[in-house]
């Protein structure tokens, strides 16, 4: 029982259990759950298609950066920054071969992601064919993930570094030979990098 005090009179309410379920279910709060870090970062996809045959729109080398100096893997980064791929080659193409450790239809090629000391945040990193309809990964064993996180601490050290830049290696992985497109997000900025696959 519940008593309620009016103006007038005490006023008894006889409570019946299912009222009082009610009643305190709408006191409990949701537990709501904390957004990670990384989920502002996960902004729509900005990848255009093309038509099958359509020239592939390679990104082309960011000449505003002395790559001799920073002397990254694959001796330059393609597009506008502050996040570069090295793709082992100045002619934007990724040279993948077969994976023979795991197995599987997926092939792999070396890409070093370079970041320059101006951005110290996280960066995201998802990509997909642009001429037709394959996936693009990450790592992975037999399988890859679907996007590569790089945490601010994240970074390999090698001859050269220019002081506060940051760079890592990591396996690309496709499915088939083509015109691929990888979305780089940090959270001042959303670029696209656009490299031919070729696998051997």
């Amino acid at each position: 029982m519940r008593l309620e005090l009016s103006t007038s009179a005490v006023v008894v309410h006889r409570t019946t259990p299912v009222m009082a379920l009610l009643a305190g279910l709408t006191l409990i709060q949701p537990l709501s759950a904390s957004p990670t870090p990384w989920a502002k970062l996960h902004r729509p996809l900005h990848l255009p298609r093309l038509a099958p045959g359509t020239a592939c729109p390679i990104s082309r080398v960011d000449r505003r950066i002395d790559w001799t100096r920073v002397r990254i893997y694959g001796g330059s980064g393609i597009g506008h920054g502050p996040v570069y791929p090295g793709l082992g080659s100045s002619g934007g193409r990724l040279s993948a071969t077969r994976d023979v450790e795991y197995g599987g239809a997926w092939a792999r090629g070396k890409v070093f992601w370079y970041i320059r000391p101006k951005y110290r945040g996280r960066v995201l990193l998802r990509g997909r064919r642009l001429d037709g309809s394959q996936g693009l990964g990450f790592n992975g064993r037999r399988l890859p993930a679907r996007e590569l996180r790089i945490e601010p601490f994240d970074t390999v050290s090698w001859e050269g570094q220019p002081a506060g830049s940051r760079g890592i290696p990591a396996d690309v992985r496709v499915r088939a030979p083509g015109c691929y497109g990888v979305q780089i997000d940090g959270t001042t900025f959303s670029r696209l990098v656009v490299f031919i696959v070729e696998i051997s």
